[in-house]
């Protein structure tokens, strides 16, 4: 039997025959619309159109899990002291506003709780690389718990773990303990009562509304509401909820998980929005605090692999180590030299020579906005893009050639189409642990799923199945 990615995926295909393939495509558009788990810009796509969940093998999930534990460490080290040390802070051009909520003290230390880690790992598992560190409000555990229960109930699964066995890498449960121990922490005592918190248009509402349900079921009285929906009076924070003849109660809350993130919520409102107050005021704990800007955007990548940048000297042998053999070159874009390969370069002309092996990403966006790819980008574009990054934080960095697998779709009018995708790995952060994995694909160099740049099918750990020992009724 073979146990390897290839081999593995070639199987699975190999089982899905006209008749599953119908029955697959019917089950997770039925689902999925059901849970309006649908994106693009006119939200009729499904989030996962592939009739393949993301596979993975042994070897590949400890190399992530591996390196993730390091690299999370790093970022936590390096964001951790720039909230106290005004060189580390300095390039990210803070505002006002947000220099005065990096210094509230949440109740709980640190700059970020949770988050996840976008890179991409070898099919072998013999590499893996971070690019990105999505830390401050990640989505796509909701999906990919909602997304990997459609296909656990599958004819087609059923048929592929007669040889393998396949088991949904578990990413919600991690979320809701790191969610009660910040609680916890803070000073919180019994169960909390949960407001998930997020603008009403966002793509992503329909996975806030999965998890609201999750939580209400291990136990966990939770709300799912808008800035506008919070009120703070005598020391509480409450949430507007609608009741059934058309009025309204306000129900006090103890947790918000704050999806919402906290650029677009500065945009809107200022620092005396009842959210904001109560959570300077420590009457309710927010999880992840109003302090990750130093994590969350693309600097940190720079931060922590700079080895002269501000940050040199934070980590430990460890994590200086795993970040230097995973996570690709990325400096800050500034006139002056900085070191390529152990070589003193001037940066900017060096972009410009290497444009086709360079991405430009502004420090702050949401997927793959405002990311410029040198290698599909004319050289006066090119150009003109490095002389606007020097006006507004933004990073080079060195391409990361993501791998590509096969996913099969179905259509009544062409029958299954196997179509190769980029994939990426993106393991998610729990504190000091590293567990779980996401996975966005894509057709296009970028993968931003909530925007309809791809999908997002769940991840399963496939290993060889265990052989049954025969019983001989007659010894």
């Amino acid at each position: 039997m073979t146990t390897d990615l290839d081999g593995i995926i070639a199987h699975y295909h190999g089982l899905l025959d006209e008749s599953l393939a119908r029955d697959t495509f019917a089950a997770l558009n039925e689902g999925l619309r059901a849970h309006g788990m649908l994106v693009g810009s006119q939200r009729d796509r499904l989030i996962c159109p592939v009739l393949r969940p993301r596979f993975i093998t042994r070897t590949q999930y400890d190399t992530l899990i591996r390196a993730a534990t390091h690299v999370g460490r790093a970022i936590r080290a390096v964001s951790t002291a720039a909230l106290s040390d005004p060189t580390l802070l300095k390039p990210y051009r803070l505002t006002p506003a947000e220099r005065e909520l990096l210094s509230i003290d949440p109740g709980h230390p640190g700059a970020t709780l949770f988050g996840r880690l976008d890179g991409f790992v070898a099919p072998d598992g013999g590499w893996c690389w971070f690019i990105e560190a999505n830390v401050e409000s990640p989505a796509g555990i909701g999906y990919d718990e909602a997304i990997a229960g459609m296909f656990d109930q599958s004819r087609i699964m059923a048929a592929f773990r007669e040889t393998f066995q396949a088991t949904a890498l578990p990413v919600r449960q991690g979320l809701q303990q790191t969610l009660l121990d910040a609680y916890r922490a803070w000073g919180g005592r019994g169960t909390p009562t949960i407001a998930i918190v997020d603008f009403p248009d966002v793509a992503t509402w329909s996975e806030v509304a999965y998890l609201q349900q999750c939580f209400e079921t291990d136990g966990l009285p939770t709300v799912v509401c808008t800035p506008d929906d919070l009120q703070y009076e005598g020391g509480r924070l409450y949430v507007e909820t609608r009741l059934a003849d058309g009025g309204a109660a306000w129900r006090p809350v103890d947790l918000v998980y704050r999806r919402l993130l906290q650029h677009e919520f500065l945009a809107m409102y200022d620092l005396h929005h009842p959210l904001i107050r109560a959570y300077a005021d420590r009457v309710v704990c927010v999880v992840n605090p109003f302090r990750t800007r130093p994590a969350h955007t693309r600097l940190i990548m720079w931060l922590i692999s700079d080895e002269e940048g501000p940050a040199s000297g934070i980590l430990d042998a460890e994590s200086a180590m795993a970040v230097a053999r995973h996570t690709p070159w990325t400096r800050l874009v500034q006139r002056g030299t900085t070191r390529y390969q152990g070589e003193r370069v001037d940066l900017l002309d060096f972009a410009r020579r290497h444009r086709e092996r360079l991405a430009l990403k502004p420090d702050e966006s949401s997927g793959d906005e405002g990311v410029i790819l040198g290698w599909e980008t004319s050289p006066l574009t090119w150009e003109g893009a490095l002389e606007r990054a020097l006006e507004t934080p933004s990073v080079l960095q060195e391409r990361v050639i993501a791998p590509e697998e096969a996913y099969p779709t179905w259509s009544d009018d062409e029958g299954v189409v196997l179509t190769p995708y980029s994939v990426d790995a993106d393991p998610c952060l729990y504190g000091e642990r590293a567990a779980g994995c996401l996975t966005r694909i894509a057709t296009a160099a970028t993968l931003n799923v909530s925007g309809g740049g791809g999908a997002a099918p769940p991840t399963f750990l496939v290993e060889p199945k265990e052989p049954q020992e025969s019983i001989d009724a007659n010894p």
